[in-house]
């Protein structure tokens, strides 16, 4: 009889805990709107929030998105490292809890190479939410007939495009023009992100004690965007190499002062290959782009000319003496160890700017477009090779005459900076936290839901990492025998 009492009592605890359990009250949680992304093609819920760092493990949730999309879930149950089944009308949609910032862009014309259509746009990033009207168009070239695209944004007033509003995001500088990089070909989506990051961790403008917001490159950061609510995937939302973001001095009182040109060609002036006669009319010369300054519909040639002239004819002893008033050499010794070591072949007669802050300073080197890099050329294609010396005519005739004692520079800067941001530690712990974090947080996963592919993404961080680590064998010892 006492046996039966116990295992009465016993019953009536579970049933007390149970009912208490299911009576607790369910938190509903209605996401903002611009948080979460719907895209019902592939049946994927993309919300960008906030997990707390110590949940309560009693707290129970309601989560609602538009309405009836409806999860259920304890709090502590939610990471970003997991996908969720959500059930809606017979349909069942995988929702991703993401940490990166969530852009949403809809517009009521089809994107195309040019003009720019009206866009409303939206990013959020937890709960910081940023809305506008941006100008939109597909950039690039070889990437056109990728699949996934990059865009360009401008930032507008007003849906006519007439003036045009700067913007900001995270701690990247504020401006009109930005970039939406689709990485498509570059199966890890991280050597852009990579190699622009290194090069801002090893380069200042050597103004910038006068220019304390002067940057020697674009800065970016990666995104998850959906499109007319079709989620595209991840992007690096980047800064556009101009004049303000390198600090350059205005023209002013019909002087020229801060110069910025951009290398767009195979032409010859920017491998220092050739100087053909120029005309102010026109914006393009010798494989260059003018940036700035363009007054009153005219470039300003006469000074980039006549450097890449001396460049190229001036005697060995006439370039040896000069040359550094005319070409910051810290910044030649930067990015020829930079377009080296990443392996850059399409960076050094095209893909690049020449810059100068004023008329009184050197011209100077901005990298741009870095994606065939790290054994990868522009399309994707794999190049394994890692013994050879890229270089141009500029930097033939620096090693060759070394003035101010470039290559003793050259050399010591390479072992400095390979006991600092060369080191394979820092490289390959750079890359590996990138992947680690796309992995983990199941970036690829969705990424591969919107973009099919058969790419074995351990093999691609494989073949990275061996040749990287290859690849810094061989410039130790180029440079250790460099006379």
């Amino acid at each position: 009889m006492k046996f039966k009492k116990n295992v009465l009592f016993i019953y009536l605890l579970i049933f007390l805990c149970h009912s208490q359990m299911y009576s607790q009250d369910i938190e509903t949680i209605i996401p903002k709107k611009e948080s979460y992304g719907i895209d019902q093609k592939h049946n994927i819920i993309v919300w960008n929030f906030k997990i707390p760092a110590s949940p309560n493990h009693n707290d129970r949730l309601k989560i609602t998105f538009d309405k009836d999309y409806i999860f259920y879930s304890p709090l502590d149950s939610l990471s970003y490292t997991r996908s969720y089944n959500v059930n809606h009308n017979d349909k069942v949609f995988k929702l991703y809890i993401t940490e990166l910032p969530i852009i949403q862009i809809t517009s009521e014309e089809d994107i195309k190479d040019d003009p720019k259509v009206s866009s409303q746009f939206t990013i959020i990033n937890q709960d910081s939410i940023q809305n506008a009207i941006a100008g939109l168009e597909l950039r690039g070239n070889i990437s056109l007939k990728f699949p996934k695209k990059s865009y360009d944004l401008e930032f507008w007033e007003t849906t006519e495009g007439e003036t045009s509003v700067d913007i900001s995001f995270g701690n990247l500088r504020e401006d009109d023009d930005w970039i939406l990089d689709g990485l498509y070909n570059e199966p890890l989506r991280l050597r852009s992100y990579f190699c622009n990051k290194l090069w801002l961790s090893i380069n200042k403008p050597s103004y910038v004690g006068k220019e304390e917001d002067a940057k020697s490159g674009i800065d970016l950061m990666f995104t998850e965007v959906f499109l007319d609510s079709k989620y595209i995937g991840i992007h690096a939302l980047t800064e556009q190499v101009d004049r303000k973001l390198l600090q350059l001095k205005k023209y002013k009182k019909g002087k020229v002062k801060g110069e910025l040109f951009k290398a767009g060609s195979h032409n010859g002036a920017p491998a220092y290959k050739t100087s053909p006669k120029y005309k102010n009319i026109f914006p393009h010369w010798a494989g260059y782009e003018v940036e700035y300054p363009f007054i009153n519909y005219k470039a300003q040639w006469k000074n980039i000319y006549r450097y890449t002239k001396f460049v190229i004819k001036s005697k060995d002893s006439t370039f040896k003496k000069k040359i550094a008033k005319k070409f910051d050499l810290d910044n030649a010794i930067d990015y020829f160890l930079f377009i080296n070591l990443v392996r850059a072949t399409d960076n050094l007669g095209k893909n690049f700017y020449v810059a100068r802050h004023d008329n009184k300073t050197p011209y100077f080197n901005v990298p741009w477009d870095l994606d065939g890099v790290l054994g990868t050329i522009q399309d994707g294609k794999r190049i394994p090779t890692t013994n050879d010396i890229l270089s141009n005519g500029l930097f033939d005739k620096l090693l060759r005459v070394n003035p101010d004692n470039y290559k003793q520079r050259l050399k010591a800067r390479w072992f400095f900076l390979r006991k600092q941001e060369f080191s394979n530690s820092s490289l390959l712990g750079n890359i590996r936290e990138t992947y680690d974090f796309f992995e983990k947080n199941k970036v690829y996963e969705r990424e591969m839901l919107v973009w099919a592919s058969d790419a074995v993404l351990s093999d691609h961080l494989d073949y990275m990492e061996s040749w990287l680590s290859d690849r810094l064998r061989y410039l130790d010892t180029y440079f250790n025998d460099l006379p």
